[in-house]
C-alpha cells in the first residue's frame, strides 16, 4: 500500500459527513413539524402485509447499509494506491558460461555422452550466456557466447552424431572416419607432436569471456582427462591462476569416478577447488545434476544478495468492489423503494 494513510483519512471522513448529514436531516424534520398522529390506525401494525412490509424494509436498509460499508471501505483501499512487491533480479543476466570440451583421441569415446551431458545442462538455463568451445593442440569456437539456446542444442547435437558416427573401436584401440578428423581438423597438430594442451585449451577458454570490464558471473565447465602429450604455452596450474585473476570459476567434467583417480585426475580436482569450482565423474547419470544444482545454488546467493524491489499499482481489485457496493446500493434504492 502506497498511501496506507489515505484509508483511514477517507473512513474519518466518510463517517463524519453521514454524522453530519442525519444530524442536518433529523433537525430539518423537526422544524418542518410534519410528524403527527393519525387516528384509529393502530389495528394496522398487526396486519400480516404491514408486518411483511416491515420486514422487507428492515432488510433492505441492512442491505443498503452493508453495500454502502462496502463501497465505501473499497474506496478508501483505492485511494491508499495497493501495490504488489516482488524483488526483481538481473543476475542471471549477466552470468557467462564456457563449455569447455577435450576432443583429443582418448577422450572421444566420452565426447558424445559430455555433449549429451552439456544439452541437459542447458535445458536449466534461464537468462545466461553460453559458449562451446573444443580444444585439442590447439582450440577452436564452436559459437561464442550466447542466449540462443536452440542453436547451442543444435550445435552440441551434430558434434555428438558426429563422433558416434565416426568413431571406431576394434579393440582396444580407438579411431576415426575421414568425415570425423575433417571436423576436427582445425584443434588438430598436424605433425602429431602435441596433443590434449589442457592449459592452453583452458586459458584460450578463459579469453573467450568478454565484457571484462563490467561484474559478471564467469564459470567453465571443462571436461577433460588431463592427459597431456607434448608442451603448450600454459601447464594446468599456469592456466588455473590465469582463471583465479579474471574472477573465473572452473568446474571439471573428468571421464573416471573419483574413487581411484589417476595422476592427472587428482591434479586436476586440486586445480579447479582453487578456483571455488568442484570435479565431477562425467560418466554419472548424476554428475549432470551436480552440477545443476552448484549453478542453481550460486545463482540464489547472487540473486539474494542483488535483489530490487519492485513495486506494481493494482488498485483493480478494490476499484471492482467499490463498483460492486455503488450499483448493489442504487439497485437497492430503486427498487426497494427506500
Amino acid at each position: 500500500m502506497r498511501f496506507w494513510w489515505l484509508i483511514p483519512v477517507v473512513l474519518a471522513v466518510v463517517a463524519i459527513a453521514t454524522v453530519v448529514g442525519w444530524l442536518l436531516a433529523r433537525r430539518a424534520g423537526v422544524r418542518s413539524g410534519k410528524k403527527g398522529w393519525v387516528a384509529n390506525t393502530g389495528y394496522l401494525r398487526g396486519l400480516p402485509k404491514y408486518q411483511a412490509l416491515v420486514r422487507r424494509t428492515r432488510a433492505s436498509l441492512a442491505m443498503a447499509f452493508v453495500c454502502f460499508l462496502i463501497a465505501v471501505i473499497a474506496t478508501s483501499v483505492s485511494a491508499g494506491a495497493p501495490v504488489d512487491r516482488y524483488v526483481k533480479h538481473d543476475k542471471s543476466a549477466s552470468r557467462d558460461i564456457v563449455l569447455c570440451l577435450d576432443s583429443s583421441g582418448s577422450m572421444l569415446p566420452y565426447d558424445s555422452k559430455i555433449g549429451e551431458a552439456f544439452r541437459q545442462i542447458i535445458s536449466h538455463f534461464e537468462g545466461e550466456r553460453i559458449s562451446l568451445q573444443l580444444w585439442d593442440a590447439y582450440s577452436m569456437t564452436m559459437f561464442p557466447l550466447t542466449d540462443d539456446y536452440d542453436m547451442a542444442t543444435d550445435v552440441l547435437q551434430d558434434m555428438s552424431d558426429t563422433i558416434d558416427t565416426g568413431l571406431i573401436q576394434i579393440g582396444g584401440k580407438v579411431s576415426g572416419t575421414r568425415e570425423l578428423f575433417e571436423y576436427l581438423e582445425p584443434v588438430l597438430d598436424e605433425d602429431q607432436q602435441v596433443s590434449s594442451l589442457v592449459g592452453d585449451g583452458l586459458a584460450s577458454c578463459i579469453m573467450g569471456f568478454d565484457h571484462n570490464d563490467k561484474q559478471r558471473s564467469r564459470t567453465i565447465l571443462l571436461a577433460t582427462d588431463n592427459e597431456v602429450y607434448g608442451e603448450g604455452v600454459y601447464d594446468l596450474s599456469e592456466a588455473i591462476e590465469f582463471a583465479k585473476s579474471q574472477g573465473v570459476t572452473v568446474t571439471a567434467l573428468y571421464p573416471g569416478s573419483d574413487i581411484s583417480l589417476t595422476y592427472q585426475g587428482l591434479q586436476l580436482r586440486d586445480e579447479v577447488r582453487k578456483t571455488g569450482g568442484d570435479f565431477y565423474d562425467a560418466s554419472s547419470p548424476s554428475a549432470v545434476d551436480s552440477v545443476v544444482k552448484q549453478i542453481e545454488a550460486e545463482q540464489k546467493e547472487e540473486l539474494d544478495s542483488a535483489g530490487k524491489m519492485m513495486e506494481t499499482d493494482r488498485p483493480g481489485a478494490a476499484l471492482g468492489w467499490t463498483l460492486i457496493g455503488v450499483v448493489s446500493l442504487l439497485g437497492l434504492l430503486a427498487f426497494g423503494r427506500l
